[in-house]
């Protein structure tokens, strides 16, 4: 309730009413702000949150009712695969060299990983790409541009990830499609229940968070069958890919030191 109060708190800024894209970095930075990162397990069933109070509650943001307009592919889904975006950053000086070049030989497929680690947003297999927005090429842009994070140094390479026509991606808009999907695909880490990639990747090409998932699961535990999914972080708008299944990519934009494409 406080993160909604706050994603609505700014919605009659004129500011956000004459530039669209005002609204979106202003999710990201109440995304920010509004969530908890504490990763101690829950005690109780009762402290976690039922999927549906969830949902009730971010669909009462006006903020988002009004994002929605702007771009539903980013707000609510379905995906559209055709406008697929993959940034290679920078990392800090003591971070591993990143790759920066998209291509199959650097993917880690899902089925691939044998032992991976519990994790509701997985960072070492597959990839995240975002939906292009605006005049942008998505949020995971839209927010490297915002917070400019020390943990995302430029230069960034910027690559149109377009997959195949066929291909089979889960939808998750909602709370309760996110615990549907989790509690389909489980794993059980201690007293916390999490996605279970290598099984989801038997079934799915990959799976597309929207904002409104994001604005309901992010940081917030969730009660559904007796069991506590863990919190997820996915910030923004994205689809992790499982499997590799992209026509050939394209460089379409580089972003130096000084920020000029």
């Amino acid at each position: 309730m406080r993160r909604v109060a706050h994603l609505d708190g700014e919605v009659g800024d004129h500011r956000i009413r004459a530039r669209p894209l005002a609204g979106f970095e202003h999710f990201i930075r109440v995304m920010g702000e509004i969530t908890e990162t504490s990763s101690a397990a829950v005690a109780d069933v009762a402290d976690a949150v039922a999927p549906a109070e969830a949902d009730a509650i971010v669909g009462r943001s006006e903020l988002l009712s009004r994002l929605r307009d702007i771009a539903p592919e980013i707000v609510t889904g379905p995906l559209r695969p055709e406008r697929q975006f993959w940034i290679g950053t920078g990392k800090p000086p003591t971070g591993p060299t990143p790759h920066r070049h998209l291509s199959r030989r650097h993917f880690v497929d899902a089925a691939a990983v044998v032992a991976p680690t519990a994790s509701t947003k997985p960072f070492f297999m597959g990839l995240f790409t975002s939906t292009g927005l605006l005049s942008t090429h998505g949020m995971w842009e839209v927010y490297l541009e915002t917070t400019r994070s020390t943990l995302f140094p430029p230069p960034w390479h910027v690559w149109a990830a377009r997959p195949r026509p066929d291909v089979q991606v889960r939808e998750v808009s909602t709370a309760a499609e996110w615990a549907e999907f989790v509690t389909s695909y489980p794993v059980r880490d201690g007293d916390l229940v999490y996605p279970d990639w290598r099984s989801a990747s038997r079934d799915h090409d990959g799976v597309h968070l929207t904002l409104r998932a994001v604005a309901a699961t992010q940081g917030s535990y969730l009660r559904t069958q007796g069991r506590i999914l863990a919190p997820s972080y996915w910030d923004i708008e994205s689809t992790l890919w499982l499997r590799w299944c992209f026509q050939t990519p394209r460089l379409v934009g580089r972003r130096g030191d000084a920020g000029t494409a």
